[in-house]
């Protein structure tokens, strides 16, 4: 997709529509914001992704009002800044037609699994609308005032070969599972921790060894290289590894992420971004960045 994009802007494309099923759209969105605009620049165009969540042969269906709205936005909206714009998903804003959401790639995620307005924004607003009325399609879209960034001449590629192991912070989550994925030599570990980004490594009453081997396993694997990071798997609200003390151990054995508020979605992709630039180092120093506005100071709490 990335090379499509920068294709379709080399031959003079000012905009691009990327169509796509909506289980893995957001992936594909942060992927292309995180591709163009990651090491701070911008693309040279508008580049949205849209789908549908009813087919097109139902009387109920969203794609003819997605699409419309998808190219009114790549041909006559707003040039991006290559801040939450990189490239916007576009989808119903309601159940209802007429209305279409704007959002921004790096930050959002389908939270339905039919309704016609399943994708939200996390952590921050939309970007604009889409309004069809008839023969008539308007946009509607409030500039924002950020620092200016150069067109970038080319997308940054991800790196295929690199393998990242997801695991969910629950009753079920064993360390032999994280030990497999430290065996089998993974690039990266990532956690969907609970709460505040949380996982199991305290044992205060000696009754959940269990805990103690995950902590040890961890601690260890991050002093010989590895990479761990943490997120939220309640989508929203940041990681937040200072308030409790298993937060404030999970950061002094060295697990990234306190402090971010980017998606649990879009930072499996933003992981595998940074890595490709230069692994653990670009990790550890982007992670807390806001590289294509995953990270906005402005909604932190």
């Amino acid at each position: 997709m990335l090379k499509a994009t920068e294709e379709a802007f080399a031959e003079g494309a000012v905009g691009c529509v990327i169509t796509q099923g909506t289980d893995t759209l957001h992936l594909s969105a942060a992927a292309i914001s995180y591709g163009w605009s990651g090491q701070g620049g911008r693309p040279p165009g508008r580049i949205v992704l849209t789908g549908s969540q009813r087919s097109p042969d139902r009387g109920s269906s969203d794609a003819t009002e997605n699409l419309i709205a998808s190219v009114q936005w790549a041909a006559h909206g707003p040039i991006p800044s290559g801040y939450r714009d990189s490239s916007v998903v576009i989808v119903h804003a309601s159940s209802s037609d007429g209305s279409c959401a704007v959002l921004p790639g790096c930050a959002c995620r389908k939270y339905h699994s039919s309704r016609r307005d399943a994708f939200k924004p996390i952590n921050q607003d939309a970007l604009g609308h889409v309004f069809i009325d008839g023969n008539e399609v308007r946009i509607d879209y409030s500039p924002e005032a950020h620092d200016a960034r150069i067109e970038a001449i080319s997308p940054k590629p991800f790196d295929e070969s690199i393998r990242i192991a997801q695991f969910i912070s629950d009753p079920h989550l064993h360390p032999d599972q994280v030990q497999g994925a430290i065996d089998a030599d993974f690039d990266a570990l990532l956690f969907h921790g609970t709460g505040l980004g949380h996982i199991p490594i305290s044992n205060p009453e000696d009754d959940s060894l269990e805990n103690t081997r995950l902590r040890v396993m961890l601690e260890d694997h991050i002093a010989k290289g590895g990479v761990v990071v943490m997120v939220t798997n309640a989508i929203h609200g940041p990681v937040n590894m200072n308030v409790y003390s298993k937060g404030r151990d999970q950061q002094d054995i060295g697990i990234i992420g306190h402090g971010s508020l980017c998606p649990p979605g879009s930072a499996l992709v933003k992981l595998h971004h940074l890595l490709s630039v230069g692994g653990k180092e670009s990790v550890e120093s982007g992670w807390e960045m806001d590289l294509v506005g995953e990270n906005p100071t402005f909604s932190r709490s």
